[in-house]
């Protein structure tokens, strides 16, 4: 599109940075290293399928500035929830324990909240079509599981 092909490879990568900030503050607040907080952080987005949301937000109109703010203001909020339940997915389990264990610890604390979402999550993934409606239904249960934690 006219851009040079350096500038536009710099600016595609801008959207990896937000995790990374995220994942670098994690670190700092739990006193974790910042790859650990990484492979928890990357196995809840597989696991609760929050890349898929983000993919959907993406996708939502801007034609004008309102839709803008409202894509915006859901794509943060998708963001500071996939932040909480990373820290408190890093806080189950002992210190020693993989990702894969950490998580099962949480599940385990949160099975009955966590199956009633994820059976709102697979709803809204398998529409047909995605609209500021039924995101933000997924956004106010991504927060429930925050709010809910043991």
């Amino acid at each position: 599109m006219g851009v040079p092909e350096e500038l536009a490879r710099r600016v595609a990568g801008f959207s990896s940075v937000f995790p990374a900030l995220d994942i670098v503050a994690i670190a700092a607040r739990t006193d974790k290293e910042p790859l650990q907080v990484a492979e928890v952080y990357y196995d809840l987005a597989d696991r609760l399928r929050i890349t898929q949301l983000l993919d959907r937000i993406i996708e939502l109109p801007r034609a004008d500035r309102w839709q803008s703010m409202a894509r915006a203001a859901i794509r943060e909020d998708l963001f500071a929830a996939h932040a909480g339940l990373t820290q408190d997915v890093l806080s189950a389990g002992n210190g020693t324990t993989s990702p894969e264990q950490r998580f099962k610890a949480w599940e385990e604390k949160n099975a009955a909240i966590l199956g009633r979402a994820r059976t709102t999550l697979e709803e809204i993934q398998s529409s047909d079509a995605f609209d500021l409606a039924n995101l933000s239904v997924a956004m106010r249960t991504m927060r429930t599981l925050l709010r809910t934690h043991s």
